[in-house]
């Protein structure tokens, strides 16, 4: 049973490298911002995916503001917060406050809903003497050239 578990895992992630390899926007990071651009353009049609070195969704929000659980935010992002579904609580007219696992799990959910693929644990090298041509996926030290037009 262990051999068959391997097997579908390794043809299955194989499958989903390749198929990484052609998408019209590549995003570097699934933090906050990633994810949000991520959902917005696959519900455009795009095809999405986003490589994020850590093996989590998130980037640092995860910690809170210094460490405590809550985050705040502007009035100005409320539209995305309920876009996404997610709760907050008025501290002032200004600044609103919310829990971050329930903002990384939402945008997370929401993002992959709409036809988000992601990565997890990859690295991205940027080429070009400042602006960014191509990436480089380096799955364990070997380059993969990726094909993308867009590159967030």
């Amino acid at each position: 049973m262990e051999i068959l578990i391997n097997r579908a895992i390794l043809e299955e992630g194989l499958k989903d490298l390749l198929d990484y390899s052609e998408v019209d926007v590549l995003i570097a990071g699934a933090g906050p911002s990633g994810l949000t651009a991520a959902k917005y353009l696959a519900e455009k049609g795009f095809k999405v995916v986003v490589y994020e070195r850590r093996l989590s969704f998130g980037g640092g929000i995860g910690g809170g503001g210094n460490l405590i659980p809550k985050i705040a935010v502007q009035k100005e992002v409320l539209p995305i917060l309920d876009d996404f579904g997610i709760r907050y609580k008025k501290y002032n007219d200004e600044v609103f406050t919310l829990d971050p696992a329930e903002l990384i799990a939402k945008l997370s959910a929401k993002a992959l809903d709409a036809g988000l693929r992601s990565s997890l644990g990859q690295t991205l090298t940027m080429l070009s003497f400042g602006i960014i041509l191509q990436g480089l996926l380096e799955p364990s030290g070997i380059g993969q050239p990726f094909n993308s037009p867009v590159f967030m």
